[in-house]
């Protein structure tokens, strides 16, 4: 399986997360061309057909135009406004879209999942059946289903008529291109909406970390170090039994830096220099900064005279 950048994934859940079903390869391409291939390569975006619209360039004004098919000169393209052909590269109008089932396939690779060859459709483009998966501590198979657009008001209302309308017996996972922090709050608690991105192994990959999934539908099951202990991708810290949530993946990167040298038995860091390499810009100088907002991380992350540590 070949490996991919965080870009492509960035991307491929940009894709997922886009109102139409499938893209535009010029699009895809001005946004992020070396990405785009890559998921072209390992097949996760296939081709769709055509978008014929172009930006026509006619008197210095961008218009939307469409591009039609000449059948004499077998080329893509439209009439300016003098009536001179203006020729449309082939690749600037294809189509793209997902293929799920390998994206499914992927984000679960590391699970013994059961299920259908290819993933049902329980609302048509936006919310799938995936099958089940084994958890560690449980003794049934948990069902997993996939959404996306889980930011869009009309969506959401249509997954949570659907979750009401089908409950789980006990919990089911539901994965989702969306960012965690644009999952709206439901009602239904045996449901776990969960993004893709915050229970990814490492931010190259799709495939999804058992421990990292685990905690967050388990979240008490799994403090094994006392007074501090954390999910494989800080995600969760357990501090004194007590469970804290961290998003985005500067804010878990710094943490995996900071509990590396803790568990080390060499905790202090330089603060700029932990900063930097979890991929915070120049702006971001101060953990106040990287940590927004929110000020728990205060409990157990110490800081003095531009260093930086973990004492619980």
């Amino acid at each position: 399986m070949k490996s991919l950048s965080k870009p492509a994934i960035d991307l491929l859940l940009r894709v997922m997360e886009a109102r139409s079903a499938s893209v535009q390869g010029s699009t895809l391409h001005q946004v992020a061309p070396r990405a785009t291939e890559m998921l072209l390569e390992a097949r996760l975006l296939v081709a769709s057909g055509r978008v014929p619209v172009v930006a026509g360039m006619d008197d210095f004004e961008d218009e939307p135009v469409e591009a039609i098919w000449s059948p004499e000169l077998k080329s893509y393209g439209y009439h300016d406004s003098v009536g001179r052909w203006v020729q449309v590269d082939e690749r600037e109008i294809a189509a793209y879209r997902v293929d799920y089932g390998l994206a499914f396939a992927r984000m679960l690779v590391a699970f013994e999942r059961a299920g259908p060859p290819r993933p049902s459709q329980l609302i048509d483009g936006i919310v799938w059946d995936v099958g089940t998966i084994r958890l560690a501590g449980t003794k049934a198979a948990v069902p997993v289903w996939f959404a996306r657009r889980l930011g869009d008001p009309a969506v959401w209302a249509k997954v949570e008529g659907l979750i009401e309308r089908r409950p789980p017996e006990k919990v089911r996972v539901i994965l989702t291109s969306a960012r965690g922090d644009r999952i709206p709050a439901t009602s239904q608690r045996r449901n776990h909406f969960i993004s893709v991105a915050d229970v990814a192994k490492s931010p190259g990959t799709l495939a999804i970390s058992p421990q990292a999934l685990g905690a967050r539908v388990f979240p008490g099951q799994v403090q094994h170090r006392y007074p501090i202990d954390h999910s494989e991708d800080c995600g969760f810290v357990w501090l004194r039994g007590e469970t804290l949530t961290f998003g985005g993946d500067k804010q878990r990167q710094l943490l995996q830096l900071l509990f590396a040298a803790y568990w080390a038995r060499s905790p202090i860091r330089r603060i700029a220099t932990v900063l930097e390499e979890a991929g915070y810009s120049g702006q971001v100088n101060t953990l106040k900064k990287a940590f927004g907002r929110r000020d728990d991380w205060r409990r157990f992350i110490k800081y003095d005279d531009g260093n930086c540590w973990i004492e619980p």
